[in-house]
């Protein structure tokens, strides 16, 4: 595919399109501000691993249709999880959610979020997920678990208290405080607030300035600094190392150091 051709495609819950070697995904329900169920999980993990293999894509950007980012777990769905045994809520339920929130945050690609609203329950975790999120004054942040009685199992009590510090975290998860686009910027939630027409053009341009960059680099960048939040400084030390000199040996390595003596912009490969 050249670099500027559009490819569309509409699945039953998520338009998805790729251009510039952006793959983005819209969750395209906007009748139920974009709810989530086990059916919604499974096709977007289906997605993800399509992006992942495509080489025409180098980020994935992630956003919802109308006025919601995702509104988290269907009333429907809610419902029908009264009579659900334990193994069932395990072996179906969480196959997709945890699932697809996992496969979002070890995906090995850049990904982006554009927050245009509420992004409550599992949504919010989707969010979180994601390597940047790009926010509108309308996006709302919503760890809503607790008030149905519930714990966040979709690695928000690990992400969050990384990301904007324990007492927020604790404030949002055990009292349910949300947390509009304003805040997120100021607390470290997100990256950058911009109006609401303009958010899918933010997001789309970082999106494009990550397409540019070396992947083999940002795919360990990625790798480092999960692994960071995980382990000790003199492991990831011999991590880096070894990391260093995998990336030293690629093609892209020699592109960029071309590049940067000969004032050129680089031409990444990914090789």
């Amino acid at each position: 595919m050249k670099k500027n051709d559009m490819e569309n495609n509409m699945g039953q819950y998520l338009l998805t399109t790729i251009e510039d070697r952006v793959g983005k995904i819209t969750f395209n329900t906007p009748e139920n501000l974009n709810a989530l169920t086990p059916d919604v999980m499974k096709e977007f993990m289906a997605v993800l691993d399509e992006y992942e293999e495509n080489p025409d894509v180098r980020v994935v950007l992630i956003t919802g249709a109308g006025r919601a980012f995702s509104a988290g777990g269907s009333y429907d769905f809610l419902k029908e999880m009264f009579d659900a045994t334990p193994t069932q809520i395990k072996n179906t339920v969480y196959k997709y959610f945890a699932g697809g929130v996992k496969r979002l945050k070890l995906f090995p690609k850049p990904t982006v979020a554009a927050v245009n609203g509420p992004a409550a329950g599992a949504g919010c975790e989707a969010a979180i997920a994601c390597d940047f999120r790009v926010v509108c004054k309308e996006a709302l942040f919503s760890e809503v678990w607790a008030k149905l009685g519930l714990i966040c199992p979709l690695g928000g009590m690990f992400l969050l208290p990384r990301l904007v510090g324990l007492a927020k975290a604790t404030e949002m998860l055990m009292l349910g405080t949300p947390v509009a686009g304003e805040e997120a910027v100021k607390i470290g939630l997100a990256n950058e607030l911009v109006e609401k027409e303009n958010l899918q053009d933010a997001a789309m341009k970082l999106a494009l300035r990550l397409a540019e960059g070396a992947p083999l680099a940002l795919s360990t960048i990625k790798e480092g600094l999960r692994r960071g939040m995980e382990s000790t400084l003199a492991a990831e030390w011999e991590y880096n190392v070894f990391a260093q000199a995998t990336l030293i040996s690629s093609e892209d390595y020699k592109e960029g150091a071309n590049a940067v003596m000969e004032k050129r912009s680089p031409n990444f490969k990914g090789q």
